[in-house]
């Protein structure tokens, strides 16, 4: 377990809970509030709302005097220049707090990301698997059910309490049906300390670096352009005016 999977039972819990009463949709509408809500909670705690409400008077001020200035060219610029360091000096406040403050969300994204983004295939249908780099010591545990192909294979999806393993002759590289539904495994790299690949890893010493599984993309919303379709739109968008919203009412500067 990564360290951003380590809340993944906790919020896999609550889901659970939300899930006998909503549908996916509205779920992601629920974590995009609780993203939103939890980013503006940190940025104001982090940033010095005074100081940056004090600029933002400050500029509004200079602003009204350059809208009001009638006078040389010359004699503007120095309204101007003021104008731009308070801008900077508001933007050197917020900068900071407002990138720490996504730190905690993506606890949420690698969780939501890995719940809402493939599901398992239908039983009996065709999957495609590819292998990099491509070799021809790897092989599946039965060829029933599985027809080779130009870039990889073709598998019937197993039935439940079957299972068809792709083996490197020495030991097993991945079993169908997979226990999460997660499209790719690979050899293990530094970035799985933040974020684990639930079904495991390639052998190290193998010749095999990545297989890559064409899972179906979960979809969310049932209409629309197929961009709409999966859970990126419901979530991020969700997100996005959550946060605008909490930082209207919560006066957040």
């Amino acid at each position: 377990m990564g360290l951003f999977d380590l809340p993944a039972p906790l919020f896999a819990a609550i889901d659970g809970v939300l899930g006998m009463a909503l549908p996916a949709v509205l779920r992601l509408v629920f974590w995009g509030i609780l993203a939103g809500w939890l980013t503006m909670m940190v940025y104001r705690r982090l940033s010095n709302q005074e100081k940056i409400g004090d600029l933002k008077a400050q500029q509004k001020v200079q602003q009204k005097l350059i809208a009001d200035f009638d006078g040389e060219f010359e004699e503007l610029m120095p309204l101007i220049r003021h104008t731009l360091a308070l801008g900077f000096k508001q933007l050197g406040l917020a900068l900071g707090p407002a990138l720490l403050s996504t730190l905690p969300v993506l606890f949420l994204i690698v969780w939501v990301a890995g719940a809402f983004g493939n599901e398992a295939p239908a039983t009996g249908s065709m999957v495609h698997l590819t292998a990099e780099p491509s070799n021809n010591d790897i092989h599946w545990s039965s060829t029933t059910g599985v027809e080779t192909v130009a870039d990889g294979w073709q598998v019937s999806w197993p039935k439940n309490g079957r299972s068809l393993t792709l083996t490197d002759g020495r030991q097993p590289l991945l079993t169908l049906p997979l226990e999460d539904n997660i499209p790719i495994i690979h050899k293990k790299k530094w970035w799985n300390l933040l974020m684990a690949n639930p079904i495991g890893y390639l052998p190290d010493d193998g010749k095999t670096d990545v297989i890559h599984i064409d899972l179906p993309e979960q979809v969310i919303i049932g209409f629309g352009p197929a961009w709409m379709h999966g859970w990126m739109f419901s979530f991020f968008v969700t997100f996005l005016l959550s946060s605008l919203g909490f930082k209207f009412l919560l006066r957040i500067d």
